[in-house]
């Protein structure tokens, strides 16, 4: 019985973890919030969903190849958030990501 409920705990917890490191489910995730905290129009919403599919699928794949090296991993995630902040800006306008930054400092 306790090999079965260990069993079933880890099953449970690998679940979990391919779940967070799904890039299509992140994106959808942040998109939807996106969309209801920012009232994005379908254009918008269909940019940003890119932008942040591509921007999950770039970050997995450093996270796997610089796994032993931390350094150049931090370096590499950084010019990945700058990339980002450049191309929703350039999609959402200045108003909207003013607007983005107060939702996510409020909750």
């Amino acid at each position: 019985m306790k090999k079965l409920i260990s069993l079933a705990l880890l099953i449970i917890i690998s679940i979990r973890a391919y779940a967070q490191d799904d890039p299509i489910k992140r994106a959808t995730t942040l998109t939807d919030t996106m969309t209801k905290a920012l009232s994005l129009n379908k254009e918008e919403q269909t940019k940003v969903y890119q932008i942040q599919l591509e921007r999950f699928q770039e970050v997995s794949i450093i996270k796997k190849k610089y796994q032993d090296n931390p350094e150049t991993k931090k370096i590499k995630l950084k010019k990945v958030y700058n990339k980002l902040y450049g191309k929703l800006k350039g999609n959402l306008g200045e108003k909207k990501m003013l607007l983005w930054q107060n939702y996510k400092r409020n909750n």
